[in-house]
Parts: structure tokens; sequence; C-alpha cells
């Protein structure tokens, strides 16, 4: 984007932000007024309005009153936050900042926390919305106060804690596809000091793919069961002991792929964008007089592999359990201390079938499965102190982590030639100090400033074809905030900060396909982040508007590259240069009349990437008289690719009606819209077009809210889209998962 349309679309978002605060300042009145969310996004409790940080914060009630169903859908209602779910790995970016790593020791830029514990990317698969206090995102770095692995950003998932009164609450779910989720918790005092909490859900459903394969049976299957337990103790009047305990055991069937040949049936030429989206285009099996692979057929409920579902193939399986021990205490009148110390073990396993054809490429047979199993344990240990010196809050604190893998990883190639397994040991140890002061400068000032040192080693031995290899990576980072707050209002703030943040290195471990050479390291991601914001709570209460101007640097930017490396195209981690990411954000909420509830969310990206300019992604596919050379997408002043659309947009819209004694009736619309995008280099061949997603809502509940019922219908036209969509480099054809078709669902639960 030229320097000229920046500023016009900074000046427009500036505008809005005016026109819009003058606007509702014409809004009738109204009795209600806008939920308060208290937020830990500076590791204390605050009102998210008084946190000079793009946060974004759901409770626990607001989740459940909008009906959101999964992660996926509370991502979508957030701007410059867009999520997918693939066959076996979920995607979450923020402000166009995203690796899919599924390496091992992978880690990506947005980290995610469960009650202050990092989590491992694993994790991450748009379903953990079991008993939820609240959720939040942040937006931007936040290397100061959580450290590695959050350079774009972080979620924090919070659970609900036991309470002091007796509660208990069940919810039965069915929808499309004979999905079945049961949800139920129960929580009180246990004696006069111990209170404890138990919550559990499972969720299973038929799959809504059906296979068109010679083995049939059905993709995209879910089978999840989750368990959480709490025992909350007083420990006197100035201390406390939370224990939590959590498992859960998930067994997928992944969806399967969509594909489409990238050749010109005739010339054997690469095919024309437009072309190859249409279906008009064939893989190189042509060349040999082969079937030609690649399935034009964009229907979502069908999708064509030569695996069996019926015998777990194509399958994901994900088993955890987590403990964490949190102590809190006083150490004096004025100095809290809290210690916790979570220790996390999970086992996964993937089988996808990359081919979606029964007789394949290449000599008859393209047999490329991959199969890989990893094996976890993490103990995190975090001690953190807070108080208030002469008005003046801080926050100090050390972080240790120590995290051991184990994994085995194997393919077939495009000749039925069955890779060497790849058995991988890792190791990563790290540890930080930390500290933030927040100081007042009269009335309406404050400023900020924070830093923290991190010391991070890795280590990983190899061994494919009987040949060992190791490589190790040591790196120390100091990154650090400096910000100034400013209300010249009771409920407004002004705030501009700079912070820095880092993404620790890693190595190239995926299916090596035994070819030990391809042991790599890559250089740890750096960013320095530049962001001015404003906040306001208007009307009595009525009316938040939330924005935020930012700019971001970013120094060894860490991507997936696509590569015929090995003996079958994979993804490699590497450094594909330098970013520049200018954006913008806005959030609306806003209680127009007494009975509507109205959001509305805007973001806007402007990416480009700053590499060597010989940099591209490769083009080359097959070998000898097979090759096959596409065209080469050069990096250099691209954009960020799929990850990064240039606006997003979401809102909501929610409508109560009384009814006296029988309680009241909502009815609700969201929606969610995604700008197109390009592959990384500007490879149209990767295209994702914009999309609109639009979900309807009837709710009902009893006078004393013990009863509800709810009916859903999700992405009500129907809109076909992709998920994600990957072209291996220099390949002759691509692929991708297709999203969620429409689907229903009715909702009964119970509050004692």
């Amino acid at each position: 984007m030229s320097h000229q349309l920046r500023m016009n679309s900074i000046n427009l978002t500036v505008q809005t932000i005016l026109v819009l605060s003058l606007a509702l300042t014409q809004i009738a009145n109204a009795q209600s007024i806008l939920e308060e969310v208290i937020v830990t996004a500076q590791k204390r409790e605050e009102s998210v309005q008084d946190v000079s940080i793009s946060v974004t914060a759901l409770s626990g009630d607001m989740i459940s009153d909008f009906g959101f169903k999964n992660t996926l859908e509370i991502f979508d209602q957030i701007p410059n936050v867009t999520a997918d779910q693939g066959s076996y790995a979920g995607a979450l970016t923020i402000r166009g900042n995203t690796t899919l790593n599924t390496m091992l020791g992978g880690e990506g830029n947005v980290a995610l926390y469960f009650d202050d514990v990092y989590r491992p990317q694993a994790y991450y698969g748009g379903n953990n919305m079991l008993d939820l206090e609240r959720v939040e995102v942040l937006r931007g770095p936040q290397g100061t106060l959580f450290g590695r692995n959050a350079t774009a950003g972080l979620v924090h998932f919070i659970s609900r804690k036991p309470t002091e009164e007796f509660e208990a609450y069940a919810t039965f779910e069915y929808g499309s596809y004979d999905t079945r989720i049961v949800e139920a918790a129960v929580s009180g005092p246990l004696t006069d000091s111990v209170r404890g909490r138990l919550a559990f859900q499972y969720h299973e459903d038929d799959g809504f793919q059906d296979n068109l394969g010679p083995a049939g049976g059905k993709l995209g299957k879910i089978d999840h069961l989750t368990g959480r337990g709490h025992l909350e103790f007083d420990l006197g009047e100035r201390a406390g002991l939370m224990l939590t305990i959590e498992a859960s055991d998930q067994d997928d069937i992944g969806k399967g792929f969509h594909y489409w040949g990238l050749l010109d049936p005739a010339t054997l030429a690469q095919c024309e964008a437009e072309r190859v989206r249409a279906g008009q285009c064939v893989g190189g099996g042509a060349f040999f007089g082969l079937p030609t692979f690649g399935d034009p057929n964009l229907d979502p409920e069908e999708v064509y592999t030569e695996l069996d579902p019926g015998n777990g193939e194509n399958r994901y399986t994900l088993g955890t359990i987590t403990g964490i021990a949190r102590l809190n205490f006083k150490l004096t009148d004025t100095i809290d201390v809290v210690s916790i110390t979570a220790y996390d073990s999970y086992n996964r396993y993937f089988n996808p079938d990359e081919d979606a054809t029964a007789v394949g490429v290449f000599g008859g047979y393209f047999q490329f499965n991959d199969h890989y199993t990893i094996d976890s344990d993490q103990f995190t240990q975090e001690i953190r102190l807070s108080g208030v010196f002469m008005r003046a809050d801080w926050t100090a604190g050390f972080y240790y982590f120590d995290e051991d893998r184990d994994s085995t990883s194997t393919i077939r190639d495009f000749e039925s030639i069955q890779s060497p397994d790849t058995k991988v040991q890792g190791d990563t140890e790290s540890w930080a100090v930390f500290g933030q002061v927040g100081i007042p400068l009269g009335d309406q000032f404050r400023l900020i400033g924070g830093v923290r040192y991190t010391d991070d080693d890795k280590k990983t031995e190899v061994l494919t074809t009987g040949v060992p290899g190791s490589q190790s990576l040591s790196s120390t980072n100091t990154s650090g905030k400096a910000g100034l707050e400013w209300r010249p209002r009771e409920d407004w703030m002004l705030y501009g900060s700079f912070s820095t943040g880092f993404r620790s290195g890693n190595f190239n471990t995926d299916l090596l396909g035994g070819n030990i050479s391809l042991l790599s390291a890559v250089a740890p991601e750096k960013i320095k982040s530049y962001e001015g914001g404003f906040k306001a709570t208007l009307l009595g209460g009525r009316a938040r508007v939330n924005a935020a101007l930012f700019y971001q640097d970013v120094t060894d930017k860490q991507g997936l590259i696509y590569d015929n490396v090995a003996v079958a195209p994979v993804g490699r981690l590497m450094s594909i240069g330098d970013a520049d990411i200018y954006g913008a954000e806005l959030e609306l909420l806003l209680i127009p009349a007494e009975q509507l509830e109205m959001s509305l969310g805007v973001g806007w990206l402007d990416t480009e990437i700053d590499a060597p300019a010989n940099f591209f992604v490769p083009a080359n596919f097959g070998t000898g008289a097979r090759a096959f050379v596409g065209d080469q997408f050069f990096v250099d002043g691209s954009e960020l690719g799929t990850s990064a659309p240039e606006w997003t947009l979401n809102g909501l819209a929610r409508y109560h009606i009384p009814l006296g004694n029988n309680g009241k009736v909502s009815a609700q619309v969201d929606f969610n819209y995604r700008d197109d995008t390009n592959g990384l280099g500007g490879n149209e061949l990767t295209y994702n077009e914009d999309r609109w997603l639009v979900n309807l809502r009837l709710f009902w509940r009893s006078q004393s809210e013990r009863w509800q019922v709810e009916g859903y219908v999700e992405n009500v036209f129907d809109h076909e889209y992709i998920d994600n969509m990957i072209a291996f480099a220099g390949s002759d054809h691509a692929y991708g998962n297709m999203g969620m078709p429409r689907w229903f669902g009715v909702k009964v639960g119970v509050n004692y």
C-alpha cells in the first residue's frame, strides 16, 4: 500500500472515531448499562477500560448470553484477530502475525495462557470453553509481563473458581451432524475454610463430511471429554491456596482436504489463478497418462480420501493432564505475593491424508500420508510480588520454564517410498526476571515502565536412517515497555506506548525424510511496537468506544515455507526477512434503547515484508525427468499472506422481549467479515476469497433465570469458504480445508 493510501486509511479511522463519539451523545436515554469486565491483563485486577493495552475481554456470562459455542466464534467478534481450524491444528492470528508451527518445540507468536499458566501451541483447537470465568485477548507484544512467544499478543482463558455458596448448572445441546454436547458444573463450600468446584464437558458428533473414496465413512468427527477440579483453602487471614487438576481426551477424525490442480490440461503450463479456483486445471499426473488428481467439487460436505476413517485413519488424538498450585499471601500490608507452580503433560498423534486420491500420480501411487507422535512434559514456576508505594503500583517477578519433548514422524513420498522414521528428542529451558511500575504524574497522567530479561536454551537430538544429529540454540533477550496515560475526563483515557517482545528460535525437525542435513536452527523473531489508543465510556455507561493505531517493526520474521526439500514437499520454518505492520482497530459497544444491545468492531492492516531481493518461495517438484518447475513468488515487498487480511469487520445486535412472569425472549444476529488474501509472495494460487459469515440465535430465559433454551443457525446463508489453502512450492496442486457449512442446533440449560 502506498504512503498516501496508508495516510488516507489512518485519517479515515481517526475521523470515524470522532464522528462516533459525537453521534453517541445524541442517543436517547436508556436505563440499562454495559457490564463492567474486570481483567488481569497487567497481572492485577482492574477494569478493561483502565488498561492502556488493546484488549478485548468477554466474561463467562457474556459468552453464555451471546451463545458462542467455541473459541472460534469469540475470535470472530474481535477486530484484527482471525482463527481457522484445519484437519489437525488450529491457526490463531493477531494483527497479521502468526505461524502454524507443529514442529517439535514449535511455539507460535500468539501465546496461550490458562489460569496464568503458559500452554503449548498444541492445546489450541477451538474447543477450550469449559466453565469459563472470562477470556482476555491482548493485541500487540506482551513481552514485559508475559514474556516469550507473545510477539503478536496472547489469549488468556480464566476458569470459574469455587464459590462461597452452593451453585450448579447443566446444559445439553443437540445439533446438525448428530452433535451432542453435555456440560455440567457444581461448586460450593466443603468446610468453613475449604471450597471446591467440579466441571466436565463431553462433545461428540458423527462428522460433517462424506468420504467419496472407496473406504467410505465420515470425516470431520469430534470426540472430546474434558474435566476440571478446583480445591481452594483459606490458610488463615493472610494466605490462600488453590489446587487445580484438569484432564482431557480428544479422539477426532480430521477434516478431509479439498484439492485443486494447477496445470492447464492441454499444455501442462501453470494455470491462471481464476481457472484453478474454478476446478478447470489438473495435476501433473496427466503428463504420465495417469488419472488427474484434484477435486473441483467445493461442497464442504463431500471429500475424497483413500484412508479409512472407520479404522481410525486421518486421525487426530490429544490427551492432556495439568496440575496447578497457586499460593497467595500478604507479605506485608502493602505487598502481595503469588506463587504459581504447574505441571503439564500431553500426548499428540495425527496422520492426515494429504493427497485425496485412491490412484495417485507418479507411478500410480501417491501415499503422501504423515504420521506424527509427540509426547511433552512441561514444568513452570512463577513467583510474583506486587504492591503500592507512594501512589505508584508495581509488579516484579521470576519465571522458570522447562519442557521435554519426544516425537516420531514418518511420511510416504510421491513414489510410494516410505521415508525412514525420524525420532527427535528436545529440551527447552528458559528463565526470566521482570518488573513493571505505574507512576501517577498529577491527577490526569500516569507513566508506565517495565522490563524483562529472558535466558532461553533449546537443544534437540535427531536420529534418522541410523544417523544421529544434534543442534542447540541459546539466546538472551531484554524486552520492555514505556507508556503514558492521560485521563482528561473520568471515563476517558488516551495512551501512547512503545513495547518490544521476542519469539524464541526453533529447529526444523519435522519430516526430515532421512536427510539429517535438513536439521537447522531458526533465529529468534523480535518486534518493536508503537501504539496510540483511546478509550471512553459514554452516556452514563451505555456506550463504549475503544480505538487504537499502531505500527509494528518485526525483525527476522519466522515463516512457514512449503518446499520440496525432502522426499516430499513439507513445511520448513525459516526467517523470511523483516516486516512492517501498520494497523488500526475500533470497537463500539452500545445500548441505544432499553431492550437493544449492539456491538461493532473494525480492523485494518497494511503489511509488507522486507526480504533479500532474490528471496522467493522455492519452485521445484519431483526429480529428474519428472521434475516440474512452477512460478517463483518473490517475498520482498509482498504482504504477510493469508494471515493478514486488510479489513476485518464484526458485529452483533441483540433485542430483548420481556414476557413478565414468563421470562424473556432475546433475538440475536452476529456476523464476521474477512477480506480476501493471497499467499506469501503474493501467491494467487493460494488466494482466499473474502467471506461473510452470519449467525442467528433465539433465546428464552425464565424470570428467575433458572431455565434457558436456545436455538441457533450458524452460517445462515451456507457460505462456502476455505479455512486455509496451501500450494506446495512449485507443485502441480494446491489443497485446503473447507469451513463448516450451515448447521442448526438447540441448547437447554438449568441453573441451581
